[in-house]
């Protein structure tokens, strides 16, 4: 699975180097704003395709091959003009890139929307950190190299996926002995769509992540909406702090096992750019110069909760991860591009004063507000939230959230664990205080109604007689979602309260 770093690295890479010239500059002016746009009607046909007949195959395959064809056709117009140097592609070739990039892209969501929450944050973490830092090589190097391992790039993204994905359905059992594959279908419980307040608080996020885009697009085009650059030491301080952050972040959340809230993150986000337009107001050209270098970040940093809270969204809503990828990111891109026309239509006629940065400053305490109020989403979270649970209640969850092998496969599992306080699940070692007959049957009970990794840990806690508010604490979720949660399992298991399922989770034969 190596490789799908690889992959998404190369594809960042790509991105930085074609669009933002390895972030020398913000973008490429104008250009790269009519490539959003030409993006965004791209990506706004795809949810059309998508819901009309779903992601099937043969979309894949158009939105893998037309991602690799028109890639490498602007790479190769790049290498184009480095060779003969008189010859102009400029625009022609971003915009292809930049159509070439919705298939670039998505099919890194059909990846991610594979994995489990917190191997999502791993991939789009480590991916960003590997981009960077090739980046931060491959800006060093003359024009002529560097357009020529640009024009492989392309090929490498998709090599990585195939690989990659062939990986996965190995892993779930989705080739048969013939090597035929049968489709994936990603798991979604439909929560948000089944409690009206829910949805509307997913709307206001996605509200939050759209103005957030559009006061980045000011701020980068302030004050007339010409290029904002940056110089060759700037850059290579800021690749090195993206790396150091990606890491620090997977660090703090996957080793350390603290909590990963789209609330905090977004205060860090929020810090970076209210930074950068207090030094904009000042007109200092070298202060300018450090609010494009935090607008840099936070443009980079804004990545991650695009990625991973788009795709654990997914696993709420009856939307595909392409959807509210496209949702999400799509709205981003219009957002920004907006941004930029409106400081470059406004901007000239103000004169330098400070009316427009204002005007940024109370959109972003807007768009601040509607994500870290309290109780948002009734203290829902955003799609799966990392949490920090510990110990032996730690130990209880995981074993109550284990994929639903059959009650056989769990049997030798356990029969195979090297000690008598080790339960082996899925090839991962989990320490249990005793491994009994309930872990076997439950695991049972939620293949026979196709319960969700949630559902199933819900039941798991209930059957060990814990209280709802023990089991929000343990699930980092609130009392409200899991009584959504709980209803649905009801409604699947086709009982009316917790005696009844429970009544049927004991009468679950353990073969």
């Amino acid at each position: 699975m190596m490789v799908a770093f690889f992959g998404i690295g190369f594809y960042r890479l790509w991105y930085q180097f074609n669009f933002y010239n390895l972030h020398f500059s913000a973008d490429v002016g104008m250009v790269t704003v009519g490539a959003n746009l030409v993006r965004v009607a791209v990506i706004a046909l795809m949810v059309l395709a998508v819901r009309r007949r779903g992601v099937s195959s043969r979309l894949r395959g158009v939105l893998i091959w037309s991602g690799f064809v028109l890639m490498t056709l602007s790479s190769f117009m790049y290498l184009l003009e480095v060779f003969y140097g008189q010859v102009e592609f400029e625009v022609l070739r971003i915009l292809i890139g930049g159509v070439g990039l919705v298939g670039g892209e998505v099919i890194w969501v059909f990846f991610l929307e594979r994995l489990k929450p917190g191997e999502v944050l791993l991939y789009a973490g480590g991916g960003l950190a590997l981009s960077c830092a090739l980046s931060l090589g491959l800006g060093y190097l003359d024009e002529l190299p560097a357009g020529m391992i640009n024009l492989f790039i392309p090929a490498l993204s998709v090599f990585s996926y195939w690989q990659a994905s062939s990986e996965l359905d190995r892993r779930a059992g989705m080739v048969d002995a013939s090597g035929e594959r049968r489709r994936y279908l990603p798991e979604s419980d439909g929560l948000y769509h089944d409690d009206p307040q829910l949805m509307r608080g997913l709307w206001q996020a996605f509200g939050a992540f759209f103005l957030y885009a559009l006061i980045l697009g000011m701020s980068l085009g302030y004050p007339d909406g010409s290029l904002r650059a940056l110089s060759q030491g700037a850059r290579t301080v800021h690749q090195l702090l993206v790396v150091a952050l990606a890491a620090g972040l997977v660090w703090f959340v996957l080793v350390r096992g603290r909590a990963f809230k789209l609330s905090g993150h977004w205060l860090f986000l929020n810090a970076l750019l209210m930074a950068a337009i207090c030094l904009l107001i000042s007109g200092d050209a070298f202060l300018g110069d450090m609010a494009t270098f935090l607008l840099t970040n936070a443009i980079s940093c804004f990545y991650i909760p695009l990625v991973y809270f788009g795709c654990m969204i997914a696993r709420h809503v009856r939307w595909s991860a392409a959807q509210v990828y496209a949702i999400v990111y799509g709205g981003s891109l219009l957002f920004m591009a907006l941004g930029r026309v409106l400081v470059f239509a406004v901007g000239p006629h103000l004169d330098h004063q400070p009316w427009l940065l204002i005007a940024m400053a109370a959109v972003g305490i807007v768009e601040s507000t509607l994500l870290i109020r309290p109780q948002f989403m009734k203290g829902s979270a955003p799609g799966f939230e990392l949490g920090s649970g510990r110990g032996a209640a730690r130990a209880r969850a995981a074993v109550a959230s284990a994929p639903a092998a059959s009650a056989s496969a769990l049997a030798a599992s356990a029969h195979a664990a090297s000690t008598p306080d080790v339960l082996v699940v899925d090839g991962d070692e989990v320490p249990v205080v005793a491994v009994d007959q309930t872990v076997i049957r439950l695991a049972a009970f939620a293949q026979r109604f196709e319960l969700t990794d949630t559902e199933r840990s819900i039941v798991g806690l209930m059957a060990q007689g814990r209280s709802r508010s023990f089991i929000a604490r343990e699930l980092s979720y609130s009392e409200h979602t899991i009584r959504n949660y709980t209803r649905t399992a009801y409604r699947k298991v086709g009982v009316h309260s917790k005696q009844e399922l429970l009544d049927r989770l004991d009468e679950q034969p353990l073969g």
